[in-house]
């Protein structure tokens, strides 16, 4: 921008010399060109010089995104089909705050984005009954199996930048009121 004014100023003052009429009878001096094209090519390096930041000065900040990682895993269901469902990662510490994806009838994975690194419990809803619901527990590794009775929550760990796979909300075994009531929006 300085570069501009210097520049401008610079043409102004050339033609204000080159195109000035001398009135009648009075001798024009001949302008020293070189005198001239010297003098703005100083003050044109001198605008272009670096400009220094005062010390103390506040440096300048960038706006940073939060980073975020996911969650996804296969869904199951005790019947012939599975159906529409609202898996949700409710934060762990937070408890009041919650993510969620809505799946199909019969689709079988789901993912999850836009996380908060931090650490989630995952539970599946029957979106149509959704006191119907399907834990990501200790039942899960444990098969499901007779004899299995631990429905406590597995604590799963998002981190930035990456998905956690093989989160399967499957323990829909657990007694009522195991689990969050399923939010909804």
């Amino acid at each position: 921008m300085k570069k501009r004014m210097i520049v401008v100023i610079a043409a102004l003052a050339l033609s204000t010399i080159f195109c000035t009429t001398q009135p009648a009878g009075q001798a024009t001096q001949t302008p020293d060109i070189n005198a001239m094209v010297n003098a703005t090519l100083t003050a044109m390096a001198n605008a272009a010089s670096p400009t220094t930041i005062p010390t103390g000065a506040p440096s300048p900040t960038v706006a940073t995104v939060p980073a975020t990682g996911g969650i996804s895993g296969h869904l199951s269901y005790p019947g012939s089909f599975i159906p529409p469902l609202r898996v949700v990662a409710f934060d762990a510490v937070k408890t009041a705050t919650y993510f969620y994806v809505d799946t199909l009838q019969n689709q079988s994975d789901y993912t999850i984005t836009g996380l908060p690194a931090g650490v989630y419990h995952v539970v599946s809803y029957r979106v149509d009954d959704p006191t119907l619901a399907g834990g990501y527990t200790q039942m899960v590794p444990c098969g499901l199996a007779y004899g299995c009775n631990d429905h406590g929550f597995i604590d799963v760990t998002v981190t930035a930048g990456s998905t956690t796979t093989g989160i399967d909300p499957g323990d829909w075994y657990a007694p009522a009121g195991t689990f969050p009531a399923m939010p909804t929006p």
